[in-house]
C-alpha cells in the first residue's frame, strides 16, 4: 500500500528486508522498514526509516515495468563476498520499481 504524505510527489510505504543489507552506503539490519520517497521526474530520492530515525539516504530513479507487483518488494544484488546491496524497490499495486545503480 502506498500512502500519499503532503501534497506534491512525496510518498511512504512499508517494506520487509528478509536480512541484513548495504542500503546506499550503510549496513541495515533485517526487518520492516518504513521507506519515503521524493520523485524529481525520474529521479529520486529515498529515506530509509526505523521508527521515527532515517537510517540511510540515497538516490534511486523511477522505472515503470510492463507487469503489476502485488507486494512491495526489494531485490538484493549479491556481491562475490555473499553480502547483498539494495538494487530496487518494487512498489506493490502498481508497475513502479524504485531503482539504484550500483
Amino acid at each position: 500500500m502506498v500512502f500519499m504524505l503532503a501534497a506534491g510527489s512525496a510518498f511512504a510505504s512499508s517494506f520487509n528486508f528478509p536480512f541484513p543489507a548495504k542500503v546506499g552506503n550503510v549496513e541495515v539490519k533485517a526487518g520492516r522498514y518504513n521507506v519515503t520517497w521524493q520523485h524529481h521526474s525520474p529521479a529520486v530520492t529515498v529515506n530509509v526509516n526505523k521508527g521515527k530515525s532515517v537510517v540511510a539516504t540515497l538516490q534511486g530513479r523511477m522505472e515503470t515495468r510492463p507487469m503489476r507487483y502485488a507486494r512491495n518488494s526489494v531485490i538484493f544484488t549479491i556481491q562475490e563476498d555473499g553480502s547483498k546491496t539494495l538494487s530496487e524497490l518494487r512498489i506493490g499495486g502498481s508497475n513502479t520499481a524504485i531503482v539504484f545503480d550500483k
